[in-house]
């Protein structure tokens, strides 16, 4: 059974404008962010200013990010800056992967997994999730 979703805006990094494009990878050099606002029933394309920066750009992209008034970002991983700038605004964080489309309903039914801490390095991109399923 899927959890009672309450009227809220999420932002999902995206390599595409529509619900049918896949979500970008790599959050913070992703191309857009879909900002899904479940409370008007809208979808707008957020374009990644900052994806090209060679540096700083996690905590840039936070910030970008939770200026929108975003309650929850998923996404498949997240650095530590753009993690540590979402905890501070209360923003909470999912991993899913593939169709945005499907990583909403995934979203809706309660099947994603948040994700608790960001991922180690470079080198070693383990997430450390916190299953609700």
């Amino acid at each position: 059974m899927g959890r009672m979703i309450k009227k809220m805006k999420i932002a999902i990094s995206a390599t595409g404008k529509d619900m049918e494009s896949n979500m970008d990878t790599i959050f913070h050099r992703c191309y857009f962010f879909l900002i899904v606002n479940t409370k008007t029933n809208s979808l707008r394309a957020l374009v990644n200013t900052t994806r090209d920066r060679p540096s700083e750009i996690g905590a840039a992209v936070g910030q970008i990010v939770a200026n929108e008034g975003i309650d929850t970002v998923i996404t498949a991983n997240i650095g530590p800056r753009a993690f540590e700038i979402f905890e501070q605004y209360g923003i909470r964080i999912y991993q899913a992967e593939g169709k945005i489309k499907n990583a909403i309903r995934l979203f809706e039914e309660g099947k994603l997994s948040e994700i608790t801490k960001p991922k180690k390095s470079r080198l070693n991109p383990t997430f450390y999730t916190k299953s609700f399923i």
